[in-house]
């Protein structure tokens, strides 16, 4: 099927669908998560989408980044190999009231690689990092433009 007439045909499927998807979508990868597995700490699927987005909108990559999320430290997603790894992890957050809570959250891993000079990223860069977006996505937006040079879109 020709590209032109193949993308109304994704589109139409699934948004997260592309024939050229970017420079993170196109190199994520994720376990199940909490939805389907008992031993996830954290929903994988939804979270690793909704991340994608937001920092596709927000940043400009010079080439592929791997970003993959796993929902506990059995690894699924083989966070240890990824440049940029998310784990399921406890975290804590300031409620309303401003009293501590434990909220899902993630330990975050960089650096790790495959292939020749393959390398395992066996210790997180930073812990228990409250999985939401206005904790989460500054952390991975700083880590893109810090170590990966991504540029920050206008």
């Amino acid at each position: 099927v020709e590209s032109r007439r193949a993308e109304p045909f994704l589109s139409s499927l699934d948004s997260r669908l592309s024939m050229e998807p970017g420079n993170i979508a196109g190199h994520v990868i994720s376990c199940t998560g909490a939805q389907f597995c008992p031993v996830a700490i954290v929903e994988t699927k939804l979270n690793i989408v909704n991340l994608t987005r937001k920092l596709e909108e927000r940043l400009s990559l010079p080439h592929k980044v791997r970003i993959h999320m796993t929902g506990c430290p059995n690894s699924c997603g083989q966070v240890q190999v990824a440049d940029i790894g998310l784990m399921g992890a406890p975290a804590k957050k300031a409620n309303a009231e401003g009293v501590m809570k434990a909220v899902p959250g993630v330990n975050v891993f960089v650096g790790g690689s495959i292939g020749e000079d393959a390398r395992l990223q066996l210790e997180p860069s930073f812990k228990g990092i409250p999985l939401t977006e206005e904790d989460l996505l500054p952390v991975l937006c700083d880590i893109l433009t810090s170590k990966f040079g991504a540029v920050i879109k206008q």
